[in-house]
This record gives C-alpha cells, sequence and structure tokens, in this order.
C-alpha cells in the first residue's frame, strides 16, 4: 500500500520548478535525439518518461486539467504530421511546438494562476530553454573529437584530384534521341534505348512523349532538346 505522506512529498518533488525545469529539458533532449537519430527508441523513450513524470505530477497536484492535456495532445499530433506526413514543410512543426509550450506553460501556471505563478512559469520555460540551448552546443562542440559520433559529420572531402568522380561520365548518350517519359519542366525522365535517365533542358519545357536528343553531358547532368 502507498503511503499518502510520501505520495504527496515525491509530488511535491516533482512539481518542483528546479525539477520540473530538468523534466522539461529531458523531455525535449530526448525526443529531439529520436527524431534525429530515428533509430534505438531509447530517446524516444526516456523523453516521454521525463514528460509523463512532468505532467503525471502535474494532473495529480491539480495544476493540469483537460484544456492542458488537448493542448498537448494536439501538439504532438501536429508534430507526428511534421514528421511522417509533410516533412519539411515545418508549418506544422512550428504549430506542434507552440501548442506543447502552451500545454507546459498551463501545467506549470496552474488553472487560476497569480502573476507570480505566471512569472515561475515563464522562468522555468526559460530555464529549460537555456538548458537545452546548453546541452546541444556542448554535443555539438563534442561531435568532432567523439569516438562514438563522429561518423555523423563529413570531416574528409574526395577531390577530383584523387581520381574521384560525382558520376561517371556517360559520353555514349550524346548524339542519341530518346522519348520523354515525364514532363520536362526544366528537369525530368526519358528512355533511352530502353534506359531511363534523369536529365534537364537548357530551359525550354517538353511534353511527355516528346522526341529529345541528348546535347551533351557534364557528370551526373545530361542536357537534352526537344527534337523539331
Amino acid at each position: 500500500m502507498i503511503d499518502p505522506q510520501s505520495s504527496s512529498v515525491l509530488l511535491h518533488i516533482l512539481t518542483h520548478p528546479v525539477v520540473a525545469t530538468i523534466l522539461i529539458s529531458a523531455g525535449i533532449i530526448g525526443v529531439a535525439t529520436e527524431i534525429k537519430a530515428g533509430a534505438h527508441g531509447l530517446g524516444l523513450l526516456g523523453g516521454m518518461l521525463a514528460f509523463g513524470l512532468f505532467f503525471g505530477a502535474s494532473i495529480m497536484v491539480g495544476l493540469a486539467g483537460w484544456g492542458t492535456m488537448l493542448l498537448l495532445g494536439l501538439g504532438v499530433l501536429a508534430i507526428a504530421v511534421e514528421v511522417f506526413l509533410l516533412p519539411g514543410h515545418g508549418a506544422a512543426g512550428i504549430l506542434g511546438a507552440a501548442l506543447v509550450l502552451a500545454s507546459m506553460v498551463s501545467a506549470l501556471m496552474g488553472t487560476a494562476p497569480t502573476p507570480a505563478d505566471v512569472l515561475q512559469a515563464m522562468a522555468t520555460i526559460a530555464a529549460s530553454v537555456i538548458l537545452v540551448g546548453a546541452v546541444a552546443y556542448g554535443w555539438i562542440r563534442h561531435l568532432p573529437s567523439s569516438g562514438r559520433f563522429s561518423g555523423l559529420l563529413h570531416l574528409t572531402s574526395s577531390g577530383a584530384s584523387a581520381g574521384y568522380i560525382a558520376a561517371p561520365a556517360r559520353n555514349d548518350l550524346i548524339g542519341i534521341e530518346g522519348v520523354a517519359v515525364t514532363d520536362l519542366r526544366p528537369a525530368g525522365t526519358i528512355e533511352v534505348n530502353g534506359e531511363k535517365v534523369d536529365v534537364v533542358t537548357e530551359g525550354e519545357y517538353v511534353r511527355a512523349g516528346s522526341k529529345v536528343t541528348v546535347l551533351r553531358t557534364e557528370s551526373y547532368r545530361h542536357i537534352v532538346k526537344a527534337v523539331t
């Protein structure tokens, strides 16, 4: 049986501003690490555990309610849309981050906040942002000399003088006619002797199905023009 007094002490510790700052920072770092690495799941597990302790304690002491959890759920949903459905757009990710941040502030202030509560919540969020930034800065500074994570950075170069090329020369394509498989706008795909090749025109628009001829090749770029 759980001692009510012990539970009260534990909840008081978890909702303390310093501990809340650590939990929020750990949650953000864990989730961000998982999104960037996308491999082991340990970052996501740690982040979700930290957020679970933070929001769970806030709910049990009465600081967070259904409104807070609704903001959190919508924020997580928007971030998931950004990561899995619309990567690179940014709008859903920014909206999701704003909603999650709003849910954190709500969980820190409570349902009837005083000016002191608002100030304390803002200070906790600011401290969390500073802590996350410091950890990220230190990690990035440590990457080049890290034996485990140095592979994430490209510290060497491969120049043409050493014999490295971006793609093999395809001089065999020069002067050969092909058919545009897709519209060339000006980039697209053509079919030459049964082979599909990515090409680009000199700016002209060529409809799919039109005949084209390869003018020249520049490493991996194959320049074509329409056959009139």
